[in-house]
């Protein structure tokens, strides 16, 4: 977007700019849209829009354009802005965080007998009771064990937040990714948090996500295991937040477990769980501590809950 394509008055009230941030976009031809706020409830701020203008004139030149292998039939797939911005994310995440993974395994049978107990009753109120609700009240559990997860990272501090506002990956086929929010889930019952997460995940495949939808949050999962991946060590999507969930496919395996004092075998529906953070905010002691309560909440889900 040029300087020119859109004065001070025109961009989203819903984005509360300031009068010197929404200048400085106007100056620079940065769209908002395509920025992660450091600022309260996910505010732009000067400083994000003067990081990310320093961040791209820094970057190295484009390499030389590979030519065509003589005799390989292929065609050429623009990247689209959605894609542009994706790439750019990850690339600034990976650049900027040290990123550590730790890796959990959680069984999902009480998870499972409380969903077959309850779906009825939520689809009763037009609400889907899915998976991903569970994993939301968790990781607000295992937030209370180790409130330094909630946060974001800062040159001269550490923010940590009272609210737990936890942005859900939704794939959109080949169009890409994006993170709509569940503002403080702290606040919110099973059903709460069910029914965000269905009106935001039916926004997002419509294209109707508001920006208030995708901004503010302050810790991240992606559920990659929807769509058959057994385990994966997601990239930190926003910074400056310091962790991101990763929960793979909840599948039958033979675990051993202890019974009448002895060993037995059993079947059991299992996911792999992994916690990635940023490891300047965090260290492999409170990565362990909130994993160990994430998976505890899991497995100890009260079927009458």
């Amino acid at each position: 977007m040029s300087p020119a394509a859109k004065s001070i008055a025109e961009f989203d009230p819903a984005l509360r700019l300031s009068p010197s941030v929404r200048k400085l976009l106007v100056e620079t031809g940065l769209d908002p849209a395509g920025l992660t706020g450091s600022g309260k409830d996910g505010r732009l701020t000067r400083q994000d829009v003067e990081q990310e203008v320093a961040r791209r004139q820094a970057r190295p030149a484009a390499p030389a354009e590979v030519k065509p292998v003589p005799g390989l039939r292929s065609r050429r797939i623009p990247h689209d802005a959605m894609r542009r911005r994706i790439a750019e994310h990850m690339a600034h995440s990976v650049a900027t965080a040290p990123h550590v993974t730790a890796v959990f395994e959680a069984d999902f049978g009480a998870v499972l007998a409380h969903r077959q107990a309850h779906k009825a009753a939520f689809e009763r109120q037009g609400v889907a009771l899915t998976v991903t609700a569970y994993l939301v009240q968790a990781c607000v559990a295992a937030m209370k064990a180790v409130p330094t997860v909630n946060s974001r990272w800062h040159d001269d501090a550490l923010e940590v937040f009272d609210d737990v506002s936890i942005g859900i990956g939704t794939a959109l086929g080949d169009k890409g990714l994006v993170v709509p929010v569940v503002h403080r889930a702290q606040s919110l019952s099973l059903l709460g948090i069910a029914a965000r997460l269905q009106e935001a995940t039916a926004l997002a495949r419509a294209g109707r996500l508001a920006p208030a939808d995708v901004q503010g949050g302050t810790f991240t999962i992606s559920n990659h295991g929807v769509s058959g991946s057994l385990f994966a060590a997601p990239i930190i999507i926003n910074q400056p937040q310091v962790a991101i969930l990763g929960v793979g496919k909840v599948e039958k395996r033979v675990v051993v477990r202890e019974a009448g004092g002895a060993d037995a075998m059993l079947i059991r529906p299992m996911a792999y769980v992994s916690l990635t953070i940023d490891h300047r905010a965090l260290d492999g002691a409170q990565t362990n501590a909130w994993l160990t309560r994430f998976v505890e909440t899991i497995e100890t889900w009260p079927v009458a809950g």
